[in-house]
């Protein structure tokens, strides 16, 4: 049980779980994959999926800043008080991410990223804490 609150498998499984995403929102964002099943189907026209696709993204690259950070793959910030804020706000982020994502319309944002993010939310709260 113990490897279950493993601070490094939890950074891990973060960092590939955050490149999915972030593979993930680029193939909505050049219309792959439809922009109904993301923003909780609330998305109306193409410019505005851009917009917020543009936010998920920036939004994901400092979540994987942050994460790298705190692992130590990445060494320039030395201010280990201020990244592991930065992964706390990550928990949180995620938690109400989670939330959001009950309410969805769309079965697949509801369902499967909404147990998406809560297990996000958990591997940074194990990667706070350790």
């Amino acid at each position: 049980m113990e490897s279950l609150f493993n601070p490094k498998l939890a950074g891990n499984t973060l960092l590939i779980l955050l490149g999915l995403l972030i593979v993930f929102h680029v193939l909505v964002m050049v219309g792959i994959i439809p922009y109904g099943i993301v923003w909780a189907g609330k998305i109306q026209n193409r410019q505005q999926m851009l917009r917020m696709e543009s936010i998920s993204l920036v939004i994901l690259a400092l979540a994987i800043l942050l994460v790298t950070l705190r692992m130590g793959y990445l060494t320039f910030l030395n201010y280990p008080a201020v990244v592991n804020g930065g992964v706390w706000v990550l928990f949180a982020f995620f938690l109400l991410n989670t939330l959001g994502n009950l309410t969805a319309k769309s079965p697949i944002e509801k369902y499967g990223f909404g147990t998406l993010t809560l297990l996000m939310s958990l591997c940074c709260l194990v990667l706070a804490i350790g």
